[in-house]
């Protein structure tokens, strides 16, 4: 536990130590997540209490992406030179991991850490832009937005990241629109067809989107009334105009744990409507 000048620690000490000793644990599990996944250039801020954090994680969780594995696994730091060392801040530090599976591949950092924080501002291989077989399929044509967005964080341009995730909201709105007139425009009448054109018309595109939402999402992507398309465009419009770059890496990985997650709603719903319209066409007096 360590001495303490005039006799052993106070009950108050021993709860500040023990304090540090799980802030500590804490902000190297933290730091284990911001090498794996976190932008370049952005600044990873400790809790106080870890200030006392010196050393490197001794493992990280990274997609390995040679043949043997193709999944997740525990990647391990390699010390470097000779001894094990106990104090790895400093400027232009560099640290290695290999997979602990097959122990083939690695991945390199550099970085930057002192009293202020922490900063990786290099890696090799780059962080990759890994998406999701699903929702690869329901993006079409906005996959490549897609991965221009996920790319844009990875380098830690959080407003370029935003920028996409908005615009392929909104192209989506303009499908949903096309779906909706394919859909119900036979059985509308004069009333709701001017609904619609006012709708599609619309400079503000909120009032698109909350109309489109409103008459095509299912309801799993509604949420005490509030739809995840709506409010994807309004955070993503507030961050364009109103935050900063780093606010806007904050941002984005926000958003894009609803977007992925409605986009897999969408894709199911449609799965669901052309099964359906399938069965019924086939049903028949047997």
């Amino acid at each position: 536990m360590g001495s303490f000048e005039g006799g052993p620690p106070t009950a108050e000490q021993v709860q500040r130590m023990e304090a540090e000793r799980q802030a500590q644990i804490t902000g190297r599990q933290r730091l284990a997540e911001f090498l794996a996944t976190g932008p370049l250039y952005s600044h990873f801020a400790f809790d106080e209490l870890a200030s006392g954090l010196y050393t490197l994680p001794n493992t990280i969780k990274l997609y390995c992406v040679n043949a043997e594995c193709s999944k997740v696994q525990t990647f391990e730091r390699v010390e470097e030179g000779r001894g094990i060392t106990t104090h790895h801040r400093g400027w232009g530090g560099t640290t290695t991991y290999t997979c602990r599976n097959c122990k083939k591949q690695t991945q390199k950092y550099m970085y930057v850490w002192n009293d202020n924080g922490f900063w990786k501002v290099g890696q090799v291989p780059e962080l990759t832009e890994r998406i999701d077989h699903k929702l690869k399929r329901v993006l079409g044509d906005s996959l490549n937005l897609y991965t221009k967005a996920l790319r844009s964080r990875s380098f830690g341009f959080g407003i370029g990241a935003v920028c996409y995730l908005r615009r392929i909201v909104e192209d989506t709105t303009e499908t949903l629109m096309d779906l909706l007139r394919e859909e119900k425009s036979d059985g509308w009448t004069g009333e709701e067809r001017e609904h619609f054109e006012a709708a599609r018309k619309t400079f503000q595109f909120s009032q698109k989107i909350e109309y489109a939402a409103e008459k095509v999402l299912p309801t799993a992507a509604f949420v005490n009334g509030r739809d995840s398309f709506a409010a994807l465009h309004d955070v993503t419009s507030h961050g364009l105009h109103g935050l900063s770059e780093e606010e806007c890496l904050h941002l984005f990985d926000r958003c894009n744990l609803i977007f992925t997650h409605t986009f897999r709603i969408l894709s199911e719903h449609k799965r669901e409507r052309e099964e359906y319209a399938k069965e019924l066409l086939n049903l028949k007096r047997s």
